[in-house]
């Protein structure tokens, strides 16, 4: 999973009987500037992301020590309680997914507004953290564009706590007050039960499933529980010390925080064990509360770091839409673009901390008390509402755009038959595949729905159960003649639309061995976890074996090389694969099977995050979303190990000449989009190729008991 997304801020901290924390807004301050450096320079600071794991420690900390001076006895208790933190937190907040709605309204594609208007929803009743939990578990969704909400599921997990925290904190003092023990033991033994159990089922879900782990509430509480068990040993634990000891204890932790930043990086599992680092070191230099001279305290207590703590919650808020916006309205986002957003982001930040968050919470202030919830209610409501319509304006658009799609006969009568889809790429009489067209099918607005069936029919292999799945899939005809077996990763998968009709006029009966993102070559290949990689590399061989025993008269294979062999850059992977292909290749071949390689098709993610959103975005310029064939079309070390073999039963089918013309290769083709994603063909356009990848077959394998 991606960890490029954010790390959660509370409003200004609420004191508990201590005096001002200085080293707790440096902190802060520390955490919100290396999120924001990572978000900005992803491959510079690329353990940035720990900054979410110093907030929750810092929340767990001052929450409960609050709650332990001023427990809450009554639900009139825990009601002002949470309105103290709504008050605090949700004025800036809604302004921020208002402003982002209506920018995303004014510069996004419409392509996107479907599911930014869900997440903006998410975002608005904080279940943001489940809902980026869901599709994190969808393979397909990796391509899809970073909304400017994602930043919301942190804060999600916050006022989860927030909304738990009060409950959990009353019931146990008033428990312990009836049964005769001290609510701070009761408290301690709580609290550490909570996080062993936390901690062992993030540790847990971070090996099993670590897309769903990074943002789930449970493999996360144990790190708000640290900074709870500092603040429930008491006041003497953490008071302020001017003792060398001391000074080491929060050199030690803020050292092991900065450690983490600077080491820890996207394969890193997370948050799991590693989280540890952070979230021990946070807790050390709370707890050592260090006033030594030799301490970190004068540099936490710089200026610029009380400034930036100060605005921590604002420019949090603010700098991930700004990041994720700007690209949509500027030309260029390099450094001197992105330092440019940074000021932007401090500016809006400042602005929203003075304006909205300071004045506002001292309104609350002066608010009748049974106003003040109202008033919150009403606000949540009404942004509710135009987000919500917002969202049914996206879905309209939609449903709109289905019923375009289908009339594809609209788009024929447009083009001409014969130059609807990849046929155009072969007619000199049809349009240039860079010119406009008046629809498009599908249109661009439901493209991600146009996937091939093979991908909602549970055929693949996934990272998310380490490759374990063992399915095989079954199209063309049911007991066909001819047995064939695909194999290969998603632009394996791709080329089923093509395929079937084939294989149902031939009466071929396909198996399909197929595994998403993991190639088939032989060869451990590197993932995110080491259980992954084994699991690929056990599947590949199970794959291996499987069809080379499977007595079949055609294998046809097809791979994106998106995983480098183990001990190698991607770069560096292209002469071990090919040679890895080589021996899988000839291994099939000598069992008797007849071997086709589909070469890799270009791969538009190089130059687009997202096809259809830059279709949307260009309908009157398409050409936008060409680009040169040298940029798009992939390395194929399996198609580089059929050149070497020279095997006369191993051939390669190329069918780049449908995709590019002359030296550039283009996003659409005859009328049709060719991509539903960044680099995985639609369904329409893959069945626009079903003749073409017939013919070049049939030239490919002379086999007359192949072909009806």
């Amino acid at each position: 999973m991606s960890q490029q997304l954010s790390t959660s801020l509370s409003a200004p901290p609420i004191k508990p009987r201590s005096s001002f924390r200085g080293d707790i807004q440096g902190l802060r301050a520390l955490a919100v500037g290396v999120v924001v450096l990572y978000h900005f320079w992803p491959h510079r600071l690329t353990g940035g992301f720990v900054g979410v794991d110093v907030f929750f420690v810092i929340s767990g900390f001052l929450i409960t020590a609050h709650l332990i001076s001023k427990p809450p006895r009554t639900a009139k208790d825990i009601g002002k309680f949470w309105m103290r933190r709504v008050s605090r937190l949700l004025p800036a907040s809604f302004l921020v997914i208002l402003s982002s709605i209506l920018a995303v309204w004014a510069v996004a594609p419409a392509t996107v507004w479907r599911d930014w208007g869900l997440q903006g929803l998410a975002s608005t009743f904080y279940f943001q953290n489940w809902y980026l939990a869901g599709t994190s578990v969808d393979y397909m969704a990796e391509g899809e564009a970073e909304s400017p909400f994602q930043h919301f599921w942190s804060l999600s997990v916050e006022e989860q706590f927030y909304f738990i925290w009060p409950i959990m904190i009353g019931l146990l003092v008033f428990g312990a007050l009836h049964a005769g023990i001290k609510p701070r033991a009761a408290i301690l033994g709580s609290v550490g039960t909570l996080l062993v159990c936390s901690l062992g089922y993030s540790v847990y879900l971070t090996e099993q499933n670590a897309g769903v782990a990074y943002f789930s509430t449970f493999t996360r509480m144990w790190e708000f529980a640290v900074g709870a068990l500092v603040a429930a040993l008491g006041p003497r634990f953490y008071a302020e010390s001017r003792t060398g000891f001391s000074a080491v204890m929060a050199w030690v932790g803020l050292l092991a925080v900065a450690g983490a930043v600077l080491t820890f990086d996207g394969k890193t599992p997370f948050p799991g064990v590693a989280a540890a680092i952070p979230v021990v070191g946070t807790a050390l230099v709370i707890a050592a509360h260090s006033k030594h001279r030799f301490s970190p305290d004068r540099l936490l207590g710089l200026p610029i770091m009380r400034f930036t703590g100060d605005n921590s919650y604002a420019i949090y808020l603010w700098h991930w839409p700004v990041l994720i916006l700007a690209p949509f309205v500027l030309d260029d986002f390099f450094a001197t673009e992105k330092i440019m957003a940074l000021v932007i982001t401090v500016l809006l930040a400042v602005l929203t901390q003075r304006l909205v968050e300071t004045r506002f919470r001292r309104l609350m202030e002066r608010v009748p008390q049974l106003s003040a919830p109202r008033f919150l209610v009403t606000g949540s409501l009404v942004l509710a509402l135009i987000v919500g319509g917002f969202q049914l304006t996206s879905h309209q658009m939609m449903q709109g755009a289905k019923d375009v799609d289908a009339g594809i006969e609209r788009v024929k009568s447009e083009v001409g038959i014969d130059c609807f889809g990849a046929s155009a790429m072969k007619d000199p009489d049809c349009a240039d595949p860079s010119e406009g067209y008046e629809v498009l099918a599908p249109s661009p607005l439901v493209a991600e729905e146009d996937r091939p069936p093979v991908y909602e029919d549970d055929c693949f292999a996934s990272s998310s159960s380490e490759f374990s799945d063992r399915t095989v899939c079954h199209y063309g005809e049911e007991d066909g003649q001819i047995k064939v077996a695909l194999v290969g990763n998603s632009h394996a998968g791709h080329w089923v639309p093509a395929l079937d009709p084939i294989a149902e006029h031939n009466d071929w009966s396909i198996d399909t061995y197929l595994a998403s993102a993991c190639a088939v070559l032989g060869e451990e290949q590197e993932f995110d976890s080491k259980e992954q990689a084994a699991g690929c590399d056990e599947y590949g061989n199970w794959a291996i074996e499987e069809i080379t025993n499977g007595d079949y008269d055609l294998i046809i294979s097809s791979n994106r090389m998106s995983a480098p062999i183990m001990g190698h850059s991607l770069e560096e992977s292209e002469d071990p694969a090919t040679e890895a292909y080589g021996q899988v290749l000839q291994q099939w071949e000598s069992s008797g099977s007849r071997v086709v390689v589909l070469r890799d098709t270009p791969w538009p993610g190089e130059t687009l995050d997202n096809v259809p959103d830059c279709v949307s975005n260009n309908d009157d310029a398409v050409q936008e979303c060409s680009a040169p064939a040298d940029t798009w079309v992939p390395m194929d070390p399996q198609a580089d190990a059929v050149q070497q073999l020279a095997n006369p039963r191993i051939s390669v089918v190329n069918m780049n000449d449908y995709f590019c013309s002359k030296d550039t290769c283009h996003s659409v083709i005859g009328g049709v989009m060719a991509y539903f994603d960044h680099s995985h063909l639609s369904e329409t356009f893959a069945q626009t190729l079903t003749d073409p990848l017939q013919n070049r077959l049939r030239e490919t394998v002379v086999d007359n008991r192949m072909w009806k």
